[in-house]
């Protein structure tokens, strides 16, 4: 079911205009041809599933395409949020297919961007963080890697014994947890291990959590997919579906699954960026 699905879902994709589509858009689509193409690469039957259109050379021009819209998207005017989020995203997007122009304008983006007199948003907000640690990896700057690690010692603070944020909505709850797993990445794993496995297992006994697509990935690069199997199997069914939470299209706070047009072109966006997992576990 699910290469039929794909194939057919690939096709949509490689059809969409990117350049009227939102930037949420683009980045899921950017997201979904880097699994592809980490998948052409690692496993030679890929070309056989999905067609001539998987084929490396391909997966690689379509991805250079959304990084390219990613990249030209910074030189609008957006409020300060809109440009962290588009910030993140240019540079989760080339982080696997490395661009020197790309990765030029990201970097310009950065320094701009956290200038003491220029930055409006405090280094709290997950994209913030984010940023900061990015550009620790990138630049190796003590100042981004201290001011990251105030922030993240700031939320393991205020954790519960559960491993929970209390009153903090489910939505920030898993953003916060995106932004440790980032930081155990590019900086070091052994600082927050426990504490982002704490609250892994608190938030995946939500019965909500089911619509949230981000949780999806999480337990993947935790290597917990295997071990969440039925969890993981109601997400993928959820998003094939189309049945997310509200979050996943605005912020509203509501963690609720709700119906969404299948032709919708951000819900096949989505689900170009995650049925990959389906394939490699």
């Amino acid at each position: 079911m699910y290469k039929s699905y794909f194939n057919v879902l690939l096709e949509k994709i490689r059809s969409l205009p990117l350049q009227t589509a939102t930037m949420d858009q683009v980045a899921h689509i950017c997201f979904g041809y880097r699994h592809l193409l980490i998948l052409s690469y690692t496993s030679p039957d890929t070309i056989n599933m999905f067609g001539q259109e998987a084929r490396p050379d391909l997966v690689s021009l379509a991805l250079m395409q959304g990084t390219d819209i990613l990249a030209r998207n910074l030189d609008r005017e957006m409020k300060p949020a809109a440009r962290a989020r588009s910030i993140v995203n240019l540079l989760n997007a080339i982080t696997f297919q490395f661009n020197p122009e790309h990765m030029q304008v990201a970097r310009n983006a950065i320094q701009e961007f956290l200038q003491p007199a220029t930055q409006p948003l405090p280094d709290d907000t997950p994209d913030i963080c984010k940023i900061l640690c990015y550009n620790y990896y990138f630049d190796s700057d003590q100042d981004s890697l201290q001011r990251a690690e105030a922030v993240l010692d700031r939320w393991v603070a205020d954790q519960t014994g559960s491993g929970a944020w209390k009153d903090l909505k489910l939505d920030d709850a898993l953003e916060r947890l995106v932004t440790m797993m980032m930081y155990s990445g590019m900086v070091d794993q052994k600082p927050y291990k426990k504490t982002i496995k704490k609250a892994f297992r608190h938030y995946a006994r939500y019965p909500q959590i089911t619509a949230e697509v981000r949780f999806l990935t999480i337990a993947a690069q935790m290597g917990f997919f295997a071990s969440y199997a039925n969890l993981m199997q109601q997400i993928l069914q959820n998003v094939l579906e189309g049945k997310l939470s509200a979050s996943a299209w605005e912020d509203t706070g509501n963690t609720q699954a709700i119906p969404i047009d299948p032709d919708d072109p951000l819900l096949q966006a989505i689900q170009f960026h995650i049925l990959y997992w389906r394939f490699t576990f």
